[in-house]
């Protein structure tokens, strides 16, 4: 009866506060206002300066990579770890972004997780591009969904336990004020404040924003054909690498986003040059032959879905050639595990030592990858053909 009674009392209390939480609503509308015009307005009158744009910058960066290195890989997936200095300074850095305290930015990230697309699902893009950008922020939810939970490894840390306590003082204190004074030095203290406050902000939330809806809208899903989850490198550039999402979807535990050595991703590059001297450590990394397995696996999910919209016939007119594919693909897989096995033995036994062995095993991983990229490729042609409709030619 006692439960009973509190749920109503808790269902009674949801439906006063209505629909939005007026106070996020006014808060997220004055930032981008302040960020955009009031900057404009500022520039209209004063001009520019050298010093304000670079102030954007490097704040800007700052509380990004205190997001994407500090918030998401290191504390939400425990990518990688690092000493106790580096986890202060990533929790002022993310703290200046002003997107929750690390407890609850990870508790709401796990479920995005664990519970994607799914009603439990803090920022599910199955309730629209607007909610899961920022309709979900604004919005009143019920209590025993807004609980932070999962995320009890994260209670021991101290950086964590003192940002809970002082967390909107760090991010005012570190993304406000310090570009404040920073804009007495140079004489422009106003400008300072709306080009690396206001402005920086504006930019830092839409970019977060932008990976929970636009990256579940546009890009490709290379990965996993299931998930909404896609990978954007246009979102890439805005958010230091954060834009490969349906890789990250697939593989969450991996420290890097964009896994080609190509793709932007200071987060991943900084973590590993941070890793060379001993400032970040066990790093998680998924293995390649992994990767492309997963690839070569996404493509057939692809075509048997193709396969069961198209007639017959057409189907039969690729069975052998897809098999013959699946055959050798699953052999060099085989052979490619084996490998791995003697390539870690061996540098168990010391690179130095072993020299030619090592290398003669890196040329082989080299001709499994060329090999396996090729049946991709002619996956992938099949795939199109199916697509169109197209029968082989003989």
């Amino acid at each position: 009866m006692i439960i009973k009674k509190k749920k109503k009392m808790n269902s009674l209390k949801q439906k006063n506060k209505g629909k939005y939480n007026w106070n996020m609503v006014i808060l997220l509308t004055l930032i981008p206002l302040i960020g955009f015009f009031g900057t404009g307005i500022y520039v209209y009158h004063n001009g520019i300066v050298w010093q304000e744009p670079l102030l954007l910058f490097v704040f800007w960066f700052l509380s990004g990579m205190g997001i994407t290195m500090g918030y998401h890989r290191l504390f939400a997936h425990k990518a990688y770890k690092t000493n106790n200095f580096v986890e202060w300074v990533l929790m002022i850095f993310g703290s200046m972004a002003l997107e929750n305290t690390i407890l609850k930015w990870c508790s709401d990230h796990r479920i995005h997780h664990t519970k994607a697309e799914t009603k439990e699902d803090p920022y599910s893009i199955t309730e629209g591009f607007w909610h899961a950008h920022i309709g979900w922020i604004v919005k009143n939810v019920p209590e025993e969904n807004n609980r932070v939970r999962g995320v009890k490894d994260l209670t021991k840390k101290r950086a964590i336990i003192f940002q809970n306590k002082y967390y909107f003082g760090i991010g005012i204190l570190f993304g406000f004020i310090i570009p404040l004074i920073i804009g007495f030095f140079y004489g422009r203290p106003v400008g300072a404040f709306l080009w690396a406050g206001f402005l920086r902000l504006t930019i830092v939330h839409h970019a977060t924003f932008f990976i929970n809806s636009m990256c579940h809208y546009f890009g490709k899903r290379t990965h996993d054909i299931k998930s909404t989850a896609r990978d954007s490198w246009i979102v890439s550039w805005f958010t230091f690498g954060e834009g490969y999402h349906n890789y990250h979807h697939k593989f969450q535990w991996d420290y890097r986003n964009g896994v080609k050595w190509f793709a932007y991703d200071p987060s991943k590059w900084i973590i590993k040059g941070l890793s060379l001297i001993g400032i970040t450590y066990d790093l998680k990394k998924v293995k390649e032959n992994v990767i492309i397995q997963n690839r070569l696996n996404n493509i057939k999910i692809q075509l048997t879905d193709l396969f069961n919209a198209s007639n017959q016939t057409l189907k039969n007119s690729y069975q052998n050639r897809i098999e013959q594919l699946n055959t050798k693909s699953e052999r060099l897989f085989e052979l490619w595990s084996e490998m791995e096995v003697k390539y870690a033995a061996q540098m168990a036994k010391g690179r130095l030592k072993n020299k030619e062995i090592i290398r003669g095993l890196i040329q082989e991983r080299k001709r499994y990858k060329s090999q396996l990229n090729s049946i991709r490729i002619d996956l992938q042609v099949i795939m199109s053909y199916v697509q169109k409709k197209r029968f082989p030619a003989n």
